[in-house]
C-alpha cells in the first residue's frame, strides 16, 4: 500500500481518516491566506506544506491501536506525532535548507507535550521501528545528533512565526468544524446606518474630525489624544473599516459594557458571526445574555469561534491576547493572527510599569510582524508616549485633539485628607442653595478609606436625603451587579424624555470607576492619586458637559491616608500634586493634556527616584530576553487573587448552596446547566488578594467541580458596606464549626 492510500485509510481521530483532515486543514489554509493577504508564492506554498505534513505521523501503529481503543498516551511504546511527522519532510523537494526548515520546524513542534531534543537523541530506535513500514516515504536516517530545529525555533523568525501560527489556526479550526476566519462584512454597513440614525435628528451630522483623522489613516499605526465624549469608540471602529479588529480594554466590567453597545449601535443581528468577547468569564456572559432562539449547541460553538479568535471583532482584556509575549509554547498562534490584524488599545494609561511593559513589549512584536496598533485615550503620560513612538520607528500617525474638549470642570485643590465632614458640610450648602440636582460622587484611593466616610455619611443628619451608597471591588459578585445597575441609573445624564436627571444621591466608591461605568455626577470628591488617574475621575462628573459649571464641581484632597500609597507610585504622586495644586477654578481638557506634559515630562520622570521607569525597563528587558518555549512562571495579572465565599454569606445562603452543590454532583447534566449551576454559587463570592487570604482563616469550602473548591473564609460581610477582613488571630476568638 502506497502513502497516499495509508494516509485514506489510517484515522487522525475516531471519524475521520488522516487524508480528511489533512484535506480540512489545507481548505481553512486557503481562505486564511486570503483573509490575511499573504500574496507571496513561496510563503504561501511553505505554509501548505506544513499543513500537508502535520499529521502524517499518526499512520504509525500505535497511535492507530490508540485511536481504536481510546487508550492514553504511553511513553513506553509511543512517539509523539508530530516528531514522527518530521520524518517524511524531504529537503531535496526545497529550493533550499531554510525553506526546508521552516516547514520541518512548524511541523515539528505543532504540539510540545515533551522535551523534542530529549526524544530525538535518545529514542532512534523506536522512531525507526514506528516508521519502519514507511521507510522509502521518509528521510530514512531516524538517529540524528540534535535537533535540526532547535536553533530556527529560538530565533523569533518572522517567518517561522506566521507559518507555524497558521498551521495551528487551520489546525484547530478543522478540528472543531468551524471556520478560521470569519467575514468582516458588518463594521462598515454598521457604522454607515448609525451616521444615518444621526443625520435623522440633524440633517448636518457627519464624522467629527477625530473620527475622519482615524478613517483617512487606516494604514497607519496611530497615537491619538482625545477628550471624553468625543467619540473615540466609533473612531476606533472606523480605523479598522473591514480588517480584523482587537478592541483592548483593562477591566472586563468595561469590556461586558463594550460588547453591548457595539452590538446595539452597529444592529449586529448575527453576533455570533461577528463580535466575540475574550475574557475568563466569557462563557458564563454568553449563557447568560443568550438571545431567544440560541440554543445550547449554538453558544457552545459560539464559545469556540471566540476561543479561536476567528471573528471579525473581538472585545478583550489584555491578558488574554498579549500574553503571547511570554513565548509559551503555541504563541505563534495568537502572534500571527495580530500580524493581520488591527489592535485598539483603550486607556493604555491605566497600566502600572509591569503590565505596561508586557502591553509595549506586544506592540513591538506586533509592528515587527506587519499589524498595526491604534493608541486612542483622554490622556497620554510623555513617557509611555516617547515609548511608542521608538517602538513604532516613523510607521504612525499622531495628533491630539483635547482642544476640542467642552468645558466641564471647575476645581477645588485642598491641602487636607479627604473626609466626611466636608462632605456633610458641602451637602448642607447644596440643601440651603436649593440646588435642583446634587449628585455626588467620592472616589477613594482604598477600600478601606471609602467604607469609612461610608458609615460616617449614612450616621449623619443628611443620610436620610441623599441616600449614601458604596460600591467597591470587594463585594459579592451578586451584590456588586447590582450596586453596578443603581450607580449607572442613578448616574445618568439624561431622562427618557431628554431632560438632565436630578437627584439627591452620594455614591462613594474607589478606582473601578475609572474606566469600566458610563456614569455622570454633579460634583465630585476625590483623593489625589496622580495626575492621570484624577482626570479619570473628574470626567464621571458632568461627563456630557450639560451641567453649568461656574461653582466648584470638583475636590481634589491632597493628602495621603489609609494602606493604598504602597500601590502608588511615590514619585508620581508628588510631582502630581505639585502641579494640581497650584490650579484653582474651571480647566479646559487641553490644559489638563498640558499639565500632564509638564508635570509628567520624560526629563522628570528620570530624575529622582526614577522607580516607575526603572520598574518599567527592568520588566520590559526581562520580557524581550526571554527564550522561546522555556517555562515562565510570570503571572501577566501582576496581583493574584483568591476567590472565597465570605462566612456570613455562606451562613445565610447555606441551604441555598448546599442544594447547588448536590445538583452539581449529578452524572447527567449537559453542559449549560453546569455553568448555570456553577454561576449561581459563584454570585455568593468575591476575589480578594493572596496577601489577604494568607492573613484570614479558611473555615471550609463549596466544591463546584472536582478540581474547583471556592474556600470559605472568616470575614465580616453585610451588603452595605461589603467585605471586611477577619485576621487568623483575632478568628480564633470567635471560632465556630462550618459544616
Amino acid at each position: 500500500m502506497g502513502l497516499e492510500e495509508e494516509l485514506s485509510s489510517k484515522m487522525a481521530k475516531k471519524n475521520q481518516t488522516i487524508r480528511e483532515h489533512t484535506d480540512e486543514v489545507l481548505k481553512e489554509a486557503d481562505l486564511l491566506i486570503k483573509k490575511s493577504g499573504i500574496h507571496d508564492e513561496r510563503l504561501i506554498t511553505l505554509i501548505k506544506l506544513a499543513c500537508e505534513y502535520h499529521d502524517y505521523g499518526k499512520i504509525n501503529s500505535e497511535f492507530q491501536k490508540r485511536i481504536k481503543t481510546g487508550a492514553k498516551f504511553s511513553e513506553y511504546n509511543e512517539v509523539p506525532h508530530n516528531i514522527l511527522s518530521y520524518f517524511f519532510i524531504n529537503k531535496e523537494n526545497f529550493e533550499n535548507l531554510y525553506d526546508y526548515k521552516l516547514v520541518a520546524c512548524a511541523v515539528m513542534y505543532h504540539h510540545y507535550h515533551s522535551d523534542i531534543t530529549s526524544i530525538l537523541k535518545n529514542e532512534s530506535s523506536k522512531i525507526e521501528k514506528l516508521l519502519k513500514p514507511f521507510e522509502k516515504d521518509t528521510i530514512g536516517k531516524f538517529k540524528l545528533r540534535g535537533n535540526p530545529c532547535q536553533t530556527l525555533i529560538s530565533e523569533k523568525n518572522k517567518e517561522e512565526i506566521l507559518i507555524k501560527g497558521f498551521l495551528h489556526r487551520c489546525d484547530y479550526s478543522a478540528s472543531a468544524g468551524i471556520l478560521c476566519e470569519y467575514d468582516n462584512d458588518f463594521l462598515q454597513l454598521g457604522l454607515e446606518k448609525e451616521l444615518d440614525q444621526w443625520k435623522r435628528k440633524d440633517e448636518n451630522a457627519s464624522w467629527n474630525e477625530l473620527q475622519n483623522f482615524c478613517k483617512e489613516h487606516r494604514e497607519k499605526n496611530l497615537i491619538v489624544t482625545a477628550p471624553t465624549g468625543m467619540g473615540k469608540t466609533e473612531a476606533g471602529l472606523l480605523w479598522i473599516g473591514e480588517k480584523k479588529g482587537f478592541w483592548i480594554l483593562p477591566l472586563r466590567t468595561a469590556i461586558n459594557a463594550m460588547y453591548s453597545r457595539v452590538c446595539r449601535q452597529l444592529h449586529i443581528d448575527n453576533r455570533t458571526d461577528c463580535i466575540a468577547l475574550l475574557h475568563s468569564d466569557m462563557q458564563s456572559y454568553y449563557f447568560k445574555n443568550q438571545f431567544d432562539n440560541d440554543t445550547e449547541e449554538e453558544i457552545m460553538e459560539y464559545c469556540v469561534k471566540s476561543k479561536q479568535m476567528a471573528l471579525p471583532l473581538n472585545i478583550c482584556t489584555p491578558d488574554q491576547i498579549f500574553d503571547f509575549v511570554q513565548q509559551y509554547p503555541g504563541y505563534e498562534y495568537k502572534l500571527a493572527t495580530l500580524s493581520y490584524s488591527k489592535v485598539v488599545i483603550d486607556e493604555i494609561q491605566m497600566y502600572d510599569p509591569e503590565i505596561l511593559a508586557y502591553l509595549l513589549c506586544g506592540v513591538k512584536m506586533i509592528h515587527e510582524m506587519g499589524g498595526k496598533v491604534a493608541v486612542l485615550t483622554a490622556t497620554l503620560p510623555p513617557f509611555i508616549r516617547q515609548e511608542l513612538k521608538r517602538i513604532l520607528g516613523d510607521e504612525y500617525a499622531e495628533a491630539d485633539f483635547s482642544d476640542q474638549g467642552i468645558l466641564r470642570h471647575n476645581i477645588k485643590v485642598i491641602e487636607a485628607k479627604l473626609n466626611a465632614e466636608d462632605i456633610i458640610q458641602f451637602c448642607h450648602h447644596l440643601s440651603e442653595k436649593n440646588k435642583e440636582s446634587r449628585k455626588i460622587l467620592v472616589v477613594c484611593n482604598s477600600i478601606q478609606i471609602a467604607q469609612e466616610i461610608y458609615k460616617t455619611l449614612s450616621e449623619s443628619d443628611i443620610a436620610e436625603e441623599y441616600e449614601p451608597k458604596l460600591l467597591h471591588s470587594h463585594f459579592i459578585k451578586e451584590d456588586r451587579s447590582n450596586k453596578e445597575k443603581e450607580i449607572v441609573q442613578d448616574g445618568r445624564t439624561f431622562t427618557e424624555d431628554g431632560k438632565l436627571h436630578c437627584k439627591s444621591q452620594i455614591w462613594v466608591s474607589t478606582s473601578i470607576v475609572e474606566a469600566s461605568l458610563d456614569i455622570d455626577f454633579d460634583y465630585v470628591f476625590t483623593e489625589l492619586m496622580d495626575l492621570l488617574s484624577v482626570f479619570q475621575r473628574m470626567g464621571r462628573c458632568n461627563r456630557k458637559g450639560a451641567k453649568a459649571i461656574k461653582e466648584y464641581n470638583s475636590f481634589i484632597y491632597t493628602e495621603k491616608q489609609g494602606n493604598a500609597m504602597k500601590y502608588i507610585d511615590q514619585q508620581i504622586f508628588d510631582l502630581s500634586r505639585e502641579a494640581i495644586e497650584k490650579w484653582d477654578g474651571i480647566i479646559s481638557e487641553k490644559e489638563k493634556n498640558e499639565m500632564i506634559q509638564e508635570a509628567l515630562s520624560v526629563e522628570k520622570m528620570e530624575s529622582g527616584k526614577r522607580e516607575y521607569i526603572e520598574e518599567y525597563n527592568r520588566c520590559y528587558k526581562r520580557i524581550e530576553d526571554l527564550y522561546t518555549y522555556e517555562k515562565n512562571e510570570g503571572n501577566f495579572r501582576n496581583i493574584e487573587s483568591v476567590q472565597i465565599i465570605p462566612l456570613p454569606v455562606y451562613e445565610q445562603n447555606m441551604e441555598k448552596i448546599q442544594e447547588l452543590e448536590k445538583e452539581l454532583k449529578k452524572k447527567d447534566l449537559v453542559l449549560s446547566q453546569k455553568i448555570q449551576l456553577r454561576e449561581e454559587i459563584q454570585k455568593y463570592s468575591l476575589s480578594i488578594t493572596k496577601v489577604q487570604y494568607n492573613l484570614s482563616e479558611s473555615i471550609g469550602s463549596v466544591a463546584v467541580s472536582s478540581k474547583w473548591k471556592i474556600p470559605v473564609i472568616n470575614a465580616q460581610y453585610d451588603s452595605k458596606l461589603g467585605f471586611q477582613l477577619i485576621k487568623k488571630e483575632k478568628a480564633e476568638e470567635g471560632k465556630g464549626e462550618f459544616i
